[in-house]
């Protein structure tokens, strides 16, 4: 039996469910035919192939809207456990869950790391350029070596960091690191596109067949980001 698993993520920027854009990036990540797909900056919708979701809430120190969600997390199997980070940094952008695919229990842990900017003109605007970034990669470090230990991983969303530095500040940097140090970034590096932000980062251990970008096949914009998948097995 196949052991293939394939995963795919995708900063969708705010598109609305229903409309054109959202409908095209929904229909260029359903063509991927990945198992489990981790979406950022999207909002709760019913989406037939992937009926099983979790999230990270609705509130992550801005104003509320709606369905809005900063990460969900769908897959064609249930979720087994659903877990949140209490962090002031984390809340409403985090979400692990376990999951198993033909016969492997994957921990899935999805990341919307906060841009450099969050909090320091807007929302609750009491921090500097990068601090709440830092601070969410320090906040998750522990649980990712923990989900580590205890098997099968894979860290999915949007990292807000090119890989390897490019010119973010060598702390925000650092910190990134030290938080994924325990796996393998596949996504990392030039790819079709240039270096993405948006990162796929699995257990090492986990063979990687192929990386595969998954941005606007149809050559029209769908989003400021470029999604990706990536196919283990």
């Amino acid at each position: 039996m196949s052991r293939r698993v394939r995963i795919a993520t995708w900063n969708l920027e705010w598109a609305r469910p229903g409309s054109t854009r959202h409908g095209r990036a929904i229909g260029h990540l359903s063509r991927l035919d990945a198992d489990i797909i981790v979406t950022t900056e999207d909002s709760l919708h019913d989406w037939s192939e992937y009926p099983h979701r979790i999230d990270g809430g609705p509130d992550w120190g801005y104003p509320i809207k709606g369905q809005r969600r900063k990460v969900i997390a769908w897959s064609r199997t249930p979720w087994s456990t659903r877990e949140h980070l209490d962090a002031t940094s984390t809340t409403g952008r985090y979400v692990q869950g376990e999951t198993s695919v033909r016969g492997i229990t994957y921990r899935v842990i999805g990341v919307c790391i906060p841009w450099q900017d969050a909090h320091v003109r807007t929302g609750r605007a009491d921090r500097k350029r990068w601090a709440e970034h830092i601070d969410y990669c320090e906040a998750i470090a522990p649980t990712i070596a923990e989900a580590v230990r205890r098997g099968p991983t894979i860290v999915a969303g949007d990292f807000n960091q090119r890989l390897p530095r490019y010119r973010q500040p060598l702390a925000a940097a650092q910190a990134l690191s030290e938080a994924i140090d325990l796996l393998d970034v596949p996504t990392a590096g030039e790819q079709a596109v240039g270096q993405l932000i948006d990162h796929i980062a699995v257990s090492r251990g986990l063979h990687v067949q192929d990386v595969e970008h998954a941005l606007d096949f149809e050559g029209e914009r769908t989003s400021d980001h470029s999604g990706v998948a990536v196919t283990i097995g």
